[in-house]
């Protein structure tokens, strides 16, 4: 028993103090791979093949500064229609539904009744069938405006070939009053339940408002009334509500047009990024376009999203997102904190 007791304490001392590696056993010293992954989000520019605008524009005595700042600033919309391969048709109507000539019927302009993808000068010709002037009824009608257009003159010699079922619906109303259509017409609700249920999918109608809020409001043109019902369609039919009396169309102006056309300047990432790291590009018909340069994009932490600036990526073409995981820089900085 003493000898085997001996015998098993000099395996210990050899097996502690005599083994050395074999690399044709053990192999080659191989260190973990301390690199940081790296993540490439793609993300594709989607968009609906096909929509059609309405824009409903108040014609009263007391519009004539908000239809100059509606054209004016309306390169901001059509400039993400023109060229971006979308087909497209645009066409307005006036709140006036007592005037013969009106009464829904699309406003003719420079030889049209509504704007395409084969239209010459969109800007000059918008502007001069918004432009309606202030000699419109002071019963404003834009609800009915729409009703009669789309449904009840869908057909006519003035509006046929305007609305599509298979194509996005987009209204925009602009008005400083509140909505008089009586239901001898339509009634607000039956103008909802329409537009939510008529076309063959969902999601594919809005109804948008520049009108006065709750309240009203005031500007250096004048007061504008709550549109209490244009307001109560926009948010049963979803789209935006923008303060008639708030002087920044542009901006209301290019968020309406991303919404009809359904493109995005938004792109969320899938994982957390490395700030310092993130590289973004874009490829399209013309090849890959880097956007690094100038950083024509902000990185928002809070919504995980970059956001370019001045830039809209065409429909169909591919956004890349390149960046570090910053999850991999986590477990150091645990260890630190256990350590403190």
């Amino acid at each position: 028993m003493y000898r085997l007791g001996l015998a098993l304490l000099g395996l210990v001392a050899c097996n502690e103090y005599g083994i050395e590696g074999d690399p044709n056993v053990f192999g080659t010293p191989n260190p973990p791979d301390l690199s940081t992954p790296v993540k490439t989000d793609r993300i594709v520019q989607v968009t609906v093949p096909a929509v059609d605008v309405l824009w409903v524009v108040d014609n009263s005595g007391s519009m004539s500064e908000e239809q100059g700042a509606l054209t004016t600033n309306f390169g901001s919309f059509i400039r993400y229609f023109v060229g971006s391969g979308l087909d497209w048709h645009l066409g307005v109507v006036s709140t006036d539904m007592n005037s013969a000539s009106q009464s829904g019927q699309l406003i003719y302009a420079n030889g049209v009744r509504y704007l395409d993808p084969t239209s010459p000068n969109p800007e000059s010709t918008f502007a001069a069938m918004a432009n309606l002037g202030t000699s419109g009824s002071a019963d404003e009608q834009g609800l009915g405006a729409v009703w009669t257009a789309l449904v009840t003159l869908r057909n006519s010699s003035a509006n046929q070939g305007f609305y599509r079922d298979d194509a996005f619906l987009a209204v925009i109303a602009v008005s400083d009053e509140d909505d008089h259509t009586p239901v001898s017409i339509v009634s607000q609700g039956e103008l909802t339940q329409w537009m939510n249920t008529h076309k063959p999918a969902d999601n594919m109608t809005s109804f948008s408002s520049i009108v006065g809020g709750p309240g009203g409001c005031s500007s250096g043109w004048g007061d504008a009334e709550y549109g209490r019902r244009y307001y109560e369609v926009t948010q049963n039919v979803g789209g935006i509500f923008w303060s008639i009396c708030d002087p920044d169309w542009s901006t209301v102006l290019e968020q309406l047009a991303m919404q009809a056309a359904g493109l995005k300047r938004e792109f969320f990432l899938s994982e957390v990024p490395v700030e310092d790291t993130l590289h973004v590009w874009v490829e399209d018909d013309a090849g890959a376009t880097d956007y690094d340069v100038g950083l024509d994009w902000d990185y928002s932490r809070s919504r995980n999203s970059i956001t370019f600036r001045s830039y809209v990526p065409e429909p169909l073409s591919e956004v890349f997102i390149e960046y570090e995981l910053l999850a991999a820089y986590q477990p150091v900085d645990e260890e630190v904190e256990a350590a403190e």
